[in-house]
């Protein structure tokens, strides 16, 4: 595909699910699919389910081979398909109904194939090495590898049924009430009413006295639907912990950090760095920030400068991501043409559309990129994120099934250098007052990713272990955390208020397991990455190696494949100091 005019009137800006999925809900395919994929697993479990598969290589590699077919099977299409109606409209009951009662259908078909990975967890020592140096099961060593670190956390098949089961009641259920709930909500200033989330996404870029109206009126909703997110965290909570108890796990992260195929040291490297340098990084910018504007600042006011960024269309976000995609590569280019003009990105916010921006991805199944576009540079950044993300899906395609996907870790690090590129590029073809501006949002974006989210982490840490230790925690007291931590993260020149406590209301982060570490770890390793562009383009070249290694490696191996050692402080530094010398170069600037 050639690039498309700027003035192209291709661009689809609504998700065209008719197209990529289903028709509507009775569309004969549905069916049609289900009894596909059903039959494939039934023949499945009937083979392999006596546990032959385990008795020697050549039954593995054969069972091996008919279960990575499995995953190009249209098993969750449908799902997908409830679940992205749902996040356009809350208030579709339909697709809420057949969204539970596929989740419930799934649950049962992965139960009767649970056997197969639980056989392999628990396979003796010996036959773990064993099958390990096998070079018949070469292609398979990465995914068994993985599936025998999980042995000493595995449950009996009946345990694993119970534990895939209880999830949609235990946890689903409850994070879609509070979602349920919010979508509905929308927010009064003055004579406008916005729905919730697009006041969230775009208020602070308002002025100031508009910001502070947006944000009044959205905390008075928050603490109106605080009960019902107070009962819905406590309730994943102690769920979590169960689950946790029963595999055996000590900390509350620790299957996180298995899942994204990282250690836990390097994990406490991280936060040790960030609780340290990278707090005293956060408070001095923001004492920098205070002083060149002449005022403390609310928390926010974090990201103010002295004047309003201009105004960025989507239209116009969309030529600036485009020229910096087929600057790095042409094929990142066509990949973000093909999306715009095939109804894959939904832009604008809308009553009763969920929150927040994310991309989404599978085996056979199309990228989609959702977005609450906002015209400024947020928009711009988020549509450069999610785009980072799909084009990492993208590449990771190339994998064999079961090696298409990716982890958190290298997720976040392919979003974060395409967004910090994106603005990269337009901070240089800036002068004057506008690069001080953009530079001053850019190091107040990289504060929040690298900075703030290890901040979120040990606030969400606390909310866990508080449950633990007290059966449960009230609103009010998560809110008292939430400005604690935040505070340690601003310094003394950024007032945090009771009601700033109430972003955990809304934040998906917090119903994630600690998964936001992965955004401060992503955003270092994206640092560097980009460090190495922006001095040799010819780094291009490892970047599309890193884009397209999928799952075939472990993260510290697809970071050491492109000679970065993921697991050194000395790596972590390298990727702080850049942040440093963003912040240095902006205290020149403004003479601060």
């Amino acid at each position: 595909m050639s690039r498309i005019s700027k003035k192209s009137k291709n661009i689809k800006t609504d998700w065209n699910l008719r197209g990529l999925f289903y028709r509507n809900e009775k569309d004969t395919q549905i069916a049609k699919d289900w009894q596909l994929t059903a039959a494939a697993y039934a023949s499945f479990e009937k083979k392999y389910k006596s546990g032959n598969y385990l008795r020697s290589s050549k039954r593995l590699l054969e069972s091996l081979q008919s279960y990575e077919t499995l995953q190009t099977l249209p098993t969750a299409k449908a799902a997908y398909y409830f679940y992205y109606r749902k996040e356009l409209n809350s208030g579709d009951q339909v697709a809420a109904r057949e969204l539970n009662k596929l989740e419930q259908a799934l649950a049962k078909l992965e139960n009767s194939i649970l056997f197969y990975e639980v056989g392999l967890a628990t396979l003796p020592p010996s036959k773990k090495r064993l099958y390990l140096k096998d070079k018949k099961l070469a292609h398979f060593h990465t995914f068994l590898r993985r599936i025998f670190a999980e042995g000493a956390h595995t449950l009996s098949v009946p345990e694993e049924k119970i534990m895939n089961l209880k999830s949609l009641p235990a946890r689903s259920l409850w994070i879609s009430a509070t979602e349920k709930i919010l979508n509905q909500r929308v927010v009064k200033v003055g004579r406008k009413e916005l729905p919730i989330h697009g006041a969230l996404m775009g208020y602070m870029d308002k002025p100031i006295r508009e910001r502070h109206a947006i944000f009044d009126a959205t905390a008075k909703v928050l603490e109106s639907v605080a009960p019902v997110a107070e009962s819905e965290l406590n309730a994943i909570y102690i769920d979590k912990k169960i689950s946790d108890e029963l595999r055996g796990y000590s900390l509350p992260y620790e299957a996180t950090i298995q899942a994204y195929d990282q250690s836990i040291q390097s994990l406490d490297v991280l936060r040790s760095l960030i609780t340290t340098r990278g707090y005293r990084l956060s408070n001095k910018f923001y004492t920098i920030k205070s002083k060149w504007l002449g005022r403390k600042l609310t928390f926010i006011d974090r990201s103010d400068g002295k004047t309003r960024l201009p105004v960025i269309e989507f239209e116009k976000a969309v030529d600036i991501c485009r020229e910096v995609f087929y600057e790095v590569n042409e094929e990142y280019g066509r990949i973000f043409d093909t999306m715009l003009c095939s109804g894959q990105i939904d832009v604008y916010p809308k009553k009763a559309k969920g929150g927040g921006a994310f991309c989404s991805s599978g085996v056979n199944l199309p990228t989609l990129v959702f977005l609450n576009q906002s015209d400024s540079l947020d928009g711009l950044r988020t549509l450069a994120h999610e785009m980072g993300h799909a084009i990492h899906a993208y590449r990771s395609k190339n994998q064999s099934p079961l090696y298409e996907g990716h982890s958190i870790a290298t997720a976040e690090t392919a979003s974060t250098f395409f967004e910090g590129l994106v603005v990269r590029r337009m901070i240089e073809k800036a002068s004057g007052k506008e690069k001080v501006e953009l530079l001053n949002k850019y190091i107040s974006d990289n504060l929040a990713t690298i900075v703030m989210c290890i901040a979120r982490f040990e606030i969400e840490l606390e909310f866990h272990n508080k449950v633990r230790e007290g059966g449960e925690l009230s609103w009010q007291d998560m809110q008292k955390i939430y400005c604690k931590h935040m505070k340690k993260f601003a310094g003394p020149d950024i007032e945090i208020r009771d009601k700033d406590g109430l972003h955990f209301i809304y934040k998906p982060h917090y119903r994630l397991n600690f998964y936001q570490y992965s955004y401060s770890f992503g955003s270092l390793m994206s640092n560097i990455m980009l460090g190495r562009y922006l001095k040799n383009s010819d780094f291009r070249v490892e970047l599309d190696q890193f884009l397209s290694a999928g799952e075939t490696l472990s993260v510290d191996e697809i970071f050491s494949s492109i000679d970065i050692d993921a697991g050194m402080q000395a790596t972590l530094e390298e990727g702080l100091s850049l942040l440093e010398q963003d912040m240095m170069e902006f205290a020149k600037l403004t003479r601060v």
